[in-house]
């Protein structure tokens, strides 16, 4: 029999946590709407509701990857928690970026989304790792 290790050996078993890295290309971003489609769907979310899961994916991967580093690498989690999809996303980003503003996708972010965040952390090179973190509750936006 297979010797099997967890990576995280204290983890939540009863809110299993699915983590994803890619390269952080717009090609990939079809692998990203779908892995979230396959949660919500899995997790009983309406048809409407799949959707805004979908597009909110999409605005926030689009948001990262036109500002990733090259042979940076993107890491999406998502975990399904007190009734509510909770995804995270992640990359290296260039030291140019001006994430100052709101970009018209932020506001598509806003209204598709129970709550958003973003966070820039200095990375290695001068450039940094910006999350974007968001959740969708189950059944109609607030």
């Amino acid at each position: 029999m297979a010797n099997v290790k967890t990576i995280e050996p204290d983890q939540d078993y009863a809110h299993p946590v699915v983590e994803l890295r890619i390269r952080a290309t717009p090609d990939q971003l079809s692998v990203l709407r779908a892995l979230a489609a396959a949660i919500a769907i899995h997790e009983d979310f309406d048809l409407d509701s799949i959707a805004d899961v979908k597009l909110a994916m999409d605005e926030a991967c689009t948001y990262l990857l036109v500002r990733a580093t090259p042979e940076a690498v993107l890491v999406c989690r998502l975990q399904y928690l007190n009734n509510s999809l909770h995804v995270t996303v992640s990359t290296t980003t260039s030291p140019s970026d001006d994430s100052r503003g709101t970009p018209f996708g932020w506001h598509v972010l806003n209204a598709l989304t129970d709550s958003i965040d973003m966070t820039r952390e200095p990375g290695v090179d001068g450039s940094f790792v910006t999350t974007i973190e968001f959740v969708r509750a189950n059944g109609p936006s607030s």
